[in-house]
Parts: C-alpha cells; structure tokens; sequence
C-alpha cells in the first residue's frame, strides 16, 4: 500500500507546485497591495494593474525562474515566453476587472476575480512551456 502511495505521489506531484504556491502568494500579495493604492490614487483601472502587475511579475518572473523551477534557459527565450504569457494574461484580467469595476464591484474583489481563472493554468504553462527544462 505505501510503495503505491509513493508511486502515485512522485508522478504526480512536485516540490516546484509548493515553491510556485509560495512564489505566487507573494507577489499576488504584491500586485494587489499596489493596485489598491495606486487605484486610490489614480481612479483608473488601467495604470493600477499596469503598475502593479509590472511590479509583481518582475519579482515572479526571477523568483520562478532560479528558485521554483530551477530553469537553465538563457533569459532571453524563458524571459519572452513569459512575457508573451504575462500580456496574455493581463489584458484578460484587466478586461475582467474593468467589467466588474463598471459593475459596481468592489476594486478589491474585482482585483481578485481573475485570479479564479488564471492560476490553475498557469502553473503548467509556466513548467511545461515557459521554463522547461533542457534536455
């Protein structure tokens, strides 16, 4: 029974999904502190989550890249893929929270709605697509 627990558990999970978990509520953390402020500031939408997410992802992108999944591809083919991933993902979470905010949703809760959509697919773009490793 032990020897198929251990067989399932080392198929199917990883240590990379805890760092990324880690990773990923910190700089969520990050990115939602800053819009709230810079929203507080800027009354737009836009600028806030372009600041905020700037600012978080630049933290997530070296975090992932050196600790979470202990990539070996040079900067510049790992950097744009996750540049091409980010934009992707920013211009659905921006166009999510805009609507919710246009709603008369909270900012806040709108800030985190995305979210819902968002992580569970992207910690395997990230492993399989972003930083995969060579071979």
């Amino acid at each position: 029974m032990s020897y198929k627990f251990k067989s399932i558990k080392s198929k199917s999970f990883d240590y990379s999904m805890l760092r990324w978990a880690l990773v990923g509520m910190t700089t969520t953390g990050i990115d939602f502190l800053l819009f709230i402020s810079l929203y507080q500031i800027f009354q737009t939408v836009f600028l806030a989550n372009l600041i905020s997410t700037s600012c978080a992802t630049l933290i997530n992108y070296l975090t992932h890249h050196r600790w979470t999944f202990k990539s070996n591809q040079n900067h510049s083919k790992s950097g744009l893929k996750y540049v091409f991933n980010l934009i992707f993902w920013w211009i659905i979470s921006t166009l999510i929270i805009k609507t919710l905010v246009d709603l008369d949703f909270d900012p806040k809760l709108a800030k985190i709605a995305p979210l819902i959509f968002i992580v569970p697919i992207n910690y395997f773009v990230l492993n399989r697509l972003v930083f995969r490793k060579k071979f």
